[in-house]
């Protein structure tokens, strides 16, 4: 093997290198473009709106989600769950004062998320009590281990 034919080798797996990583890095922008426009458009839709802390809790049969949504009641909570996802409304009580400081939003809350398993909406309950609404997703599928005796 000649050294031209040797370096034309190195030139040519160099090459197709630097074109994969560009390709790579072409996708990995591309992601974050689409990740920024989903979370900036969330975002856009939340004006005006205080983002409630949830704790989403999985167990074998169901996730069980805790809304914190203090100062509302239940008549001002609008909660929709599909199979995927579960968001909420909750429009707070207007009140005319004086603000020395004002950290809650007078709008109320908002929240969607996405669930990381497949729900039965058609199924779920809900309880709000103490401030906290508390929603019971049943999964669409459970898996449940079986114990098997070999023989």
């Amino acid at each position: 093997m000649s050294p031209q034919s040797s370096g034309s080798e190195f030139e040519q797996t160099v090459g197709k290198a630097a074109l994969e990583a560009v390709k790579l890095s072409s996708q990995a922008a591309q992601t974050a473009r689409k990740m920024i426009s989903q979370i900036s458009s969330e975002m856009a839709d939340m004006k005006g709106y205080d983002m409630p802390p949830i704790d989403l809790i999985d167990t074998n049969e169901e996730l069980i989600a805790m809304i914190a949504l203090p100062g509302i009641t239940k008549e001002n909570i609008d909660l929709a769950v599909t199979e995927d996802s579960i968001s909420v409304t909750a429009k707070a009580i207007p009140r005319t004062a004086s603000y020395l400081r004002r950290e809650m939003s007078p709008e109320g809350f908002k929240r969607e998320i996405k669930l990381p398993v497949e729900v039965k909406p058609e199924q779920v309950r809900a309880r709000f009590d103490n401030g906290i609404l508390e929603v019971r997703l049943p999964k669409l599928v459970v898996i449940s281990a079986t114990t098997v005796q070999v023989q």
